[in-house]
């Protein structure tokens, strides 16, 4: 049985809140980050442990111009073919569907002003 753990957190653009959580010796025991306000760069990345892959907003690369204020991170640990982006025009939302034999779960990743 598949059992998944997601961590929530509003990061309130904290590099220090950030890299504690990601850093901190219980980042492995969690499947799925979902943040809200993370610490963007200069080059418009965040930072995360190899061990994840980073999803950002449909919107990150083809709108520059606007800030994005959800992310999640998905750990390498879940197979690639079992999950995918869905699609959705907003800087503030980050959709990802994971599919096993529990059928099709969607997960909302949401920064609500």
């Amino acid at each position: 049985m598949l059992t998944l753990k997601i961590w929530q957190q509003n990061l309130n653009t904290s590099l220090i809140t950030q890299q504690s959580i990601l850093n901190g010796p219980s980042v492995k025991d969690w499947n799925i980050y979902a943040f809200q306000e993370p610490h963007i760069n200069f080059l418009r990345n965040m930072y995360s442990p190899s061990c994840y892959h980073v999803v950002y907003p449909s919107t990150h690369l083809t709108q520059p111009e606007l800030a994005s204020r959800a992310v999640t991170l998905i750990s390498k640990s879940l197979n690639t073919n079992h999950w995918q982006q869905i699609p959705f025009p907003s800087p503030d939302v980050v959709v990802i569907q994971l599919l096993g034999p529990f059928g099709r779960c969607t997960l909302f990743n949401i920064y609500n002003d």
